[in-house]
């Protein structure tokens, strides 16, 4: 049983993995400011939301109809896991190998939305200046804000995944177990 678990957690791992390079490769040469529109943002949560609940699905009708917390979630954790790293590798081929000079116009993008966050909230001038100098600042193409980057979005799709676990579940190894014979014990 464990087996299936990881079988489909890995399979759809793969399956987001091919998800994210035909969507970064497309944007990447259509129009690098995607990467950082708000629309495209919850276009993806969307379809790592829908690809997680195919996995859970998948992965309860696989392992006989009846699947516990723990069965849930750690199939969407590899799958998460997996596509996420190829989703960051696909980042740092295009951006630092296909065209480097892309990442100076992906950070003009980052700013000038980070501009217009800002005239929305409110802060003091002195925060705002500070906010702007961290952005300017900002390296984000290195290898440690890329693992920090990739460390951050694993935890949050995880937050997601811990949720579509206890929906999907069937019963937690934690429930009280009734000491009174089913009707097929009598």
């Amino acid at each position: 049983m464990k087996n299936l678990i990881t079988k489909t957690g890995v399979q759809f791992g793969v399956l987001l993995s091919f998800y994210y390079i035909l969507f970064n490769v497309s944007i990447f040469f259509i129009d690098k400011a995607l990467f950082v529109n708000t629309f495209v943002g919850f276009f993806n949560i969307g379809m790592i939301t829908l690809i997680g609940i195919a996995v859970i699905v998948l992965t309860k009708k696989r392992i006989g109809g009846l699947i516990t917390f723990k069965d849930a979630f750690t199939p969407y954790l590899i799958m998460i896991s997996i596509g996420l790293t190829v989703n960051y590798l696909t980042y740092n081929v295009l951006f630092n190998i296909v065209d480097p000079a892309a990442k100076a116009e992906l950070k003009d993008a980052l700013y000038n939305m980070l501009v217009e966050t800002l005239k929305n909230i409110e802060l003091t001038p002195e925060q705002k200046t500070e906010q702007l100098t961290q952005a300017k600042n900002l390296e984000q193409f290195t290898i440690k804000s890329q693992l920090f980057l990739w460390a951050g979005s694993i935890l949050r799709y995880s937050i997601l995944g811990l949720l579509l676990a206890a929906i999907f579940r069937n019963k937690s190894e934690f429930a009280p177990v009734s000491n009174e014979p089913t009707k097929e014990q009598q």
